[in-house]
């Protein structure tokens, strides 16, 4: 039990069930205003007295009924198993019994409400998804996660998955693979960890983040990408390219040259870019897309430069102009 003068379960248990001189109610009152988590512990246990049915057992204590109407709630929650019943052999005091009762129905409904695990996957196409916390994840092909729903938000992931965490100072978003865990308020980042792959890599698109493998840490804020190398089980901060995509089609470009901008348009898009002027390399962009269409993309470079932007019957691109 918690607190600075310790209260044992028996002295918890005689006192929901009424069996307890002044003195003793005094101590037990003193002990749950102490501290928080003492007055939680002792609500939990009049709670799951309460539940049990206490005003029908003062007089006599029914373990069987008791442990039978536990088993109903575990069935009802879960859609199977059983709780045994357990019988006394000799006659126990009421209130001993009743620390009987009261803990096994605690134990039952910690068990009963605990979070469960949800499982997630995305086979040949990205899985786009809301967490119950409001977070968004993209789950890329071949990847899987769980995710458990507690005091702290925890994933487990295999492959690689974009999340944008909701902020909730209380209950951080705890990412683990393998080794590697990625520990989060409410930002945005990846994590692509694939076990087929000789390094897992955390990419940063806003926040901050820590990324942590045994007693090696780093801290990563907007643009900075972490990669722990497996076989050298070496963790190291490195920088952010120029042009990074996010998701499913967001798109961030930090002075990144013109080509290099239209390389990953036709990935992404699978459409025909074509820049006209080769002075059309030297100019810089920074800019971020989040799911634009690549007409929009297009039509926001050719203002930025001043060039001229041309569509073909066959759905190509054309951008012409002076060059940078």
């Amino acid at each position: 039990m918690n607190g600075s003068t310790p209260i044992d379960s028996d002295l918890l248990a005689r006192y929901v069930s009424g069996e307890v001189d002044i003195p003793q109610r005094q101590r037990v009152e003193e002990w749950a205003a102490h501290a928080h988590a003492n007055g939680e512990e002792l609500r939990r246990m009049q709670a799951a007295w309460d539940l049990s049915g206490s005003a029908h057992m003062l007089k006599e204590v029914d373990l069987d009924a008791a442990w039978s109407t536990v088993a109903d709630r575990i069935a009802d929650q879960e859609g199977k198993g059983r709780v045994r019943s357990i019988r006394s052999s000799t006659e126990w005091p009421r209130w001993v019994a009743a620390a009987a009762v009261v803990t096994g129905v605690v134990f039952a409904i910690l068990w009963a409400f605990q979070p469960r695990s949800e499982h997630y996957a995305a086979s040949h196409v990205a899985n786009d998804l809301m967490l119950t916390d409001s977070s968004r994840v993209i789950v890329a092909p071949g990847s899987a996660l769980d995710v458990r729903m507690g005091n702290e938000r925890e994933v487990m992931l295999q492959g690689a998955a974009y999340f944008e965490v909701q902020r909730d100072v209380a209950r951080p978003f705890i990412v683990t693979s393998g080794d590697l865990h990625v520990t989060v308020l409410g930002t945005a980042f990846e994590v692509n960890a694939y076990d087929s792959a000789a390094a897992v890599t955390v990419r940063v698109r806003s926040g901050k983040v820590r990324v942590q493998v045994g007693k090696d840490a780093v801290d990563l804020v907007a643009g900075e990408h972490a990669v722990y190398h497996k076989d050298r089980h070496f963790l190291e901060r490195k920088a952010g390219p120029p042009a990074e995509v996010w998701g499913l089609r967001v798109l961030q470009f930090e002075e990144a040259p013109l080509p290099l901008v239209v390389e990953q348009l036709m990935r992404i898009y699978q459409v025909a870019i074509d820049l006209r002027n080769p002075d059309l390399a030297r100019c810089m962009l920074t800019a971020e897309f989040d799911d634009e269409s690549v007409q929009t993309i297009l039509e926001v470079i050719a203002e930025t430069f001043e060039l001229e932007l041309d569509k073909g019957p066959d759905g190509s691109y054309l951008l012409d102009g002076e060059g940078c």
